[in-house]
């Protein structure tokens, strides 16, 4: 039972928490907005599980730090972020230190060829 209960509360902290950053996005100028609701609607398709899911907003909650301060400086969002979002997302795919989606269906991918082929590992 003690398992259950500590499940149910880490996960209403991460809802609140959750519901604790969209507010912030919410408070930035529409420009910033788009561009990290935008990017996070993106990274969330490649989230495998929950700690894969955990660590894609951990890197979200750290880029909202920066935009933050560059709109309160007047920056504009591409100047902060650069012209090619989608390509930095994608960057910060490979670099994340976790299972994600593409990850394990790229791995999945090598093992049926190696087996198909007789090359087990």
């Amino acid at each position: 039972m003690g398992n259950i209960f500590s499940t149910l509360t880490k996960w209403k902290e991460e809802k609140a928490e959750y519901k604790r950053y969209k507010k912030r996005i919410n408070a930035l100028p529409k420009d910033y907005q788009i561009v990290m609701n935008e990017k996070e609607n993106f990274l969330w398709n490649f989230a495998s599980d929950h700690d894969s899911a955990m660590v894609i907003f951990r890197n979200l909650t750290d880029e909202l730090v920066l935009l933050e301060s560059n709109s309160k400086k007047g920056k504009d969002v591409l100047d902060v972020v650069g012209q090619d979002v989608g390509g930095f997302s994608d960057d910060l795919l490979h670099e994340l230190p976790v299972q994600t989606w593409i990850r394990k269906r790229r791995e999945q991918l090598n093992e049926n060829i190696r087996k198909k082929l007789g090359k087990g590992r």
